[in-house]
């Protein structure tokens, strides 16, 4: 999207990375000011926009791997920071999952409507794991019938669609690390494994102690995104699934300068996963908002992206967006100067023209975000005048 096309769509500000900068290296001041221009450059008597909220920094794999040369990048990431809090951009989002970042098997699956959108499928997931990636042990740990779904979609399958799946999810989604080299994915996967989940979450909390820190030196704060989807995924650990897990970062990271991104997509693609509950505890820690939707497709837990307003979903999206209201007057009433949850239309489905382009980034085609965010304005409008 031009960043005309942004302003037309009604926004305020700006969610923007340079992601095509590779992990663990400090962002040069001068890049930083050139994307701050841009967002910011107006025509003659348009609104102006401000680039405000980092959409995504990756952290490097020595730093949650707690390899020897994590003191030296994680003094990377807190300068790229400081960097970017001087130049304005003082709301710092990224997610703390190992390797496989966000994951989907389908990036354009066909909904009722005849939109398309992204969808998870269980018995997939299960076939890369263990007849792709031929994971050792992997089979052990699905439950036998999820195992046997898993051989037989293997076998009744074309090879192309499995081709297809290990490039796509060895190679990285929008907002991932990128491109593993031939061996690294193998090779950070049986490091992962090795150093366990308790291991993991103790050096992502080391690390964001230090990023709190340098947040609260520069005035700026860091939300994390939860895991997408909050599941056990190639024997990985996760640590940013449930409550209980940010209960755990949160507990490690007092600093008030530490957050969350609500994702409701992502916290409810886990069965067990209560949104009302996440707000009740966490509203504080609350700094940025994607309000989506997801619909359950089968017993397994496989689940498309829904339509904001359209559709069966696991929730209804004005709930929640009423709940976060409710933690936005909450703050305002007791005098908290940053009181507003910005929020971003996320995975937005694919429609109209967007179906016959080729070069689409799934998720993110232009016409499907400005309707999605044109249904939350519209939701958020008829809240405020309730109440």
């Amino acid at each position: 999207m031009t960043i005309d096309w942004i302003r037309q769509s009604g926004v305020t500000s700006v969610e923007a990375s340079l992601s095509q900068l590779p992990p663990g290296c400090v962002w040069e001041a001068e890049a930083i000011d050139t994307l701050k221009k841009l967002v910011q450059a107006t025509p003659p008597g348009q609104t102006p926009l401000a680039w405000d909220t980092l959409g995504g920094i990756a952290i490097a794999d020595d730093i949650k791997l707690g390899r020897k040369d994590s003191a030296r990048l994680t003094a990377n990431f807190q300068e790229t920071v400081r960097r970017l809090a001087q130049a304005g951009v003082r709301r710092i989002n990224f997610t703390v999952m190992p390797l496989l970042d966000w994951v989907r098997t389908g990036l354009s699956t066909r909904l009722e409507s005849g939109a398309e959108a992204l969808g998870f499928d269980t018995v997939d997931f299960a076939v890369f794991d263990v007849h792709l990636v031929k994971r050792p042990g992997a089979e052990e740990e699905l439950d036998p019938w999820l195992a046997e779904a898993a051989r037989r979609r293997h076998a009744e399958t074309p090879a192309q669609r499995w081709q297809e799946l290990l490039t796509m999810l060895t190679r990285g989604l929008p907002g991932g690390p990128g491109q593993y080299a031939n061996g690294e994915f193998h090779s950070l996967l049986g490091a992962y494994q090795k150093l366990g989940t308790e291991a993991y979450r103790q050096n992502l909390i080391d690390f964001l102690g230090e990023v709190a820190r340098t947040c609260e030196e520069e005035g700026a704060v860091f939300a994390i995104h939860p895991d997408d989807p909050p599941i056990p995924l190639c024997g990985l650990p996760r640590i940013a699934s449930t409550l209980d897990d940010f209960a755990k970062i949160f507990e490690g990271v007092s600093s008030p300068r530490a957050g969350m991104i609500f994702c409701s997509g992502s916290l409810a693609s886990r069965r067990g996963n209560v949104l009302a509950d996440f707000i009740d505890r966490f509203g504080s820690r609350i700094f940025y908002a994607h309000p989506r939707r997801i619909r359950f497709r089968d017993e397994f837990g496989s689940f498309t992206e829904a339509e904001h307003l359209g559709g069966t979903a696991a929730f209804d999206l004005h709930d929640v967006l009423d709940l976060l209201m409710a933690e936005e007057a909450r703050r305002r009433s007791q005098g908290v100067v940053d009181w507003e949850i910005p929020y971003r239309a996320d995975h937005a489905c694919r429609i109209l023209y967007d179906q016959e382009r080729a070069d689409f980034v799934p998720g993110y085609t232009p016409i499907g975000l400005v309707k999605a965010t044109a249904e939350l304005r519209g939701m958020i409008h008829a809240i405020g005048k309730r109440s």
